[in-house]
């Protein structure tokens, strides 16, 4: 009896390591059994600093009906500045928003770029049909594990909205089907004057504001969203510190913080659950940022 009582145990233990991540949204867990979550071959000393160098731009109106976007080599949202002089996701010139993608939901992360440190991702290639520096661009990269690629298409903003939407396409190119392949994006935004926000979350979306009442910022009162657009695939907002968007977003880790959170130095992030990926296959999803 006791040799099938270890078999079993055995086999237990291994049905709950294999569990992974549940895809939900969760509230704000330690930092322990958030790092134990994730595994990946690359070496600290793999990291590197992109420069954030500007692909396109676009700039519509004047004062409170301005709408300035700008979008680096690498699909970093390099700046979002609306209305005028109220402007997000940039800092000393290098991009504080960018993505994540990993499998088996979050536990093995195949590259993330945050503007400032990226880690397995290849060079990119381009495609501007309306020329250089223009909307719409298309930037295409490859994980260095040679496992998957992703696509992003970044439309023209709308100037009426003051929103821009960016479709973000995950591809299977390894010989072998991938699990749990779990997408984010998001930054470190600070809204208005001050680096402290408030924020809240819905089921789609995750938003940054200064309030018009009360709060460091009442005279430059506006806000930012990020939201997934893709309804029917699941999907989860978060709202963090900073400091725990800069270890998070680059693990696909799907925790925030209880909301609505009243005047901290915020980031707001979305992931997506894609599922397995067969070889060859692939998947979309939209995510816009805007003003409110």
């Amino acid at each position: 009896m006791r040799p099938t009582i270890i078999l079993l145990a055995t086999m237990a233990l291994a049905l709950v390591l294999v569990g992974g991540v549940a895809t939900g949204q969760q509230q704000q867990q330690s930092t322990s059994s958030a790092q134990a979550s994730t595994a990946t071959d690359k070496s600290s000393s793999d990291v590197t600093i992109q420069s954030s160098t500007q692909k396109a731009a676009f700039t519509n109106g004047s004062g409170a009906n301005f709408l300035g976007v700008k979008v680096t080599d690498h699909g970093n949202l390099l700046s979002f500045e609306s209305p005028a002089g109220n402007e997000a996701a940039i800092g000393n010139g290098i991009a504080r928003e960018g993505y994540s993608l990993c499998s088996l939901d979050g536990n093995t992360v195949h590259g993330y770029d945050q503007g400032n440190v990226e880690l397995g991702f290849g060079t990119p290639t381009f495609a501007q049909p309306n020329g250089a520096g223009t909307f719409p661009l298309t930037v295409t990269r490859n994980t260095t594990d040679g496992k998957l690629q992703l696509k992003q298409v970044w439309a023209k903003p709308d100037a009426i909205e003051k929103d821009v939407t960016v479709t973000m396409t995950v591809k299977n190119i390894s010989s072998s089907t991938i699990n749990g392949v779990r997408l984010g994006r998001g930054g470190d935004f600070d809204i208005g004057n001050s680096t402290f926000d408030r924020g809240a979350l819905t089921d789609d979306s995750a938003f940054q504001w200064d309030d018009r009442i009360s709060g460091p910022d009442t005279t430059n009162s506006f806000g930012m969203q990020l939201t997934a657009l893709t309804f029917a695939t699941p999907h989860g907002p978060d709202i963090d510190s900073r400091a725990q968007w800069s270890d998070r977003g680059q693990r696909c880790d799907d925790f925030t913080q209880v909301t609505p959170v009243t005047d901290s130095d915020l980031a707001m992030r979305v992931f997506y659950g894609l599922g397995n990926l067969t070889a060859g296959q692939s998947k979309s999803v939209k995510f816009e940022y805007g003003r409110f």
